[in-house]
């Protein structure tokens, strides 16, 4: 149903679901992930004759129970949860229910699932400095050379200020400062903006890319772009990136390790607080998740607690 706003004689309709979610900057990838969930919901409130936004603690564990009756895997389970959270969000702020009963579900974390240990800054600066000095003969083509100045560029955001794929693809020309030796990580959905300060060995590489090496990947693409690296998706690019230091250094893993060290590397000489904001961390909750912990207690799978259990 349309709803008047009298004071200003407008009419307006109700947001829908994916318009509330396009809001709140989720991906088309994501929504369809969500929509898939929210069916699946929906799909058994109607054979359990429950109305979604009337639904009560106990009916939502019963539909987890539901779940792992079909052989659905606690990770997936968790997904599913999570996206009927944000749709239960949306009811409640359209005013179609009066309370998120979803939010109660809590989360604990058990088992181990064992990851790689820790890399020290000697560790991470090594792996920089050995990937930035490969002799110019590995690259083989002039484009091929340029690139692999980018991609040092980019490693040494992941290795130095600790950037995810997301981060990276947000940057700008106009975000560094070399002057000033700075650099500014704009906010994202999860993350918080904050400036972070360049590493002495980033300022030439960084000078050089500015200058020389993105004009001319930019001329040989025949682009325009105020974005400080030019992808069509940063993440496959962060991965291929890791991908090619691995094959000098085969301790790396993924990025994600290379981002845990550095945060558990900062912790140890700034207080938690500092962490968080050069983090980009929203809540000091995920700063805290690594504090005096090891790789092994970060990366516990999450599994559903049933409270009444």
């Amino acid at each position: 149903m349309p709803v008047w706003k009298a004071h200003r004689f407008i009419l307006t309709w109700p947001m829908s679901f994916k318009e509330y979610r396009q809001k709140r900057g989720y991906s088309e990838k994501s929504i369809r992930v969500q929509d898939s969930h929210v069916n699946c919901f929906k799909s058994w409130c109607i054979r359990e004759n429950i109305n979604p936004g009337d639904i009560t603690y106990n009916q939502a564990l019963k539909f987890i129970d539901s779940e792992r009756e079909r052989g659905i895997s606690s990770q997936s389970i968790i997904r599913e949860i999570n996206s009927i959270r944000i749709y239960s969000d949306y009811l409640l702020e359209s005013g179609i229910t009066g309370q998120n009963i979803i939010k109660r579900i809590r989360l604990r974390q058990s088992g181990k699932n064992v990851l790689p240990e820790i890399l020290s800054p000697a560790q991470l600066d090594k792996i920089y400095q050995d990937f930035c000095n490969l002799p110019e003969w590995t690259h083989g083509t002039a484009t091929t050379s340029l690139l692999h100045h980018r991609n040092t560029v980019i490693l040494g955001l992941l290795i130095y200020q600790g950037l995810n794929s997301g981060e990276i693809a947000r940057l700008e020309t106009g975000h560094v400062n070399l002057s000033e030796g700075k650099i500014y990580i704009p906010s994202g959905r999860d993350s918080n903006s904050r400036t972070l300060k360049l590493q002495a060995n980033q300022i030439l590489p960084f000078k050089t890319y500015l200058e020389e090496t993105r004009p001319a990947l930019l001329e040989k693409r025949e682009l325009q772009s105020t974005c400080l690296f030019q992808s069509k998706k940063s993440s496959d690019l962060v991965c291929k990136i890791v991908e090619a230091v691995k094959r000098i250094h085969p301790e790396i893993k993924d990025s994600r390790q290379i981002r845990a060290s550095v945060l558990m590397n900062w912790l140890k000489t700034n207080n938690i607080r500092q962490v968080q904001y050069m983090a980009g961390h929203k809540s000091i909750r995920s700063t805290e998740s690594y504090r005096g912990q090891d790789l092994t207690d970060l990366t516990k799978q999450l599994e559903l607690f049933h409270p009444l259990r």
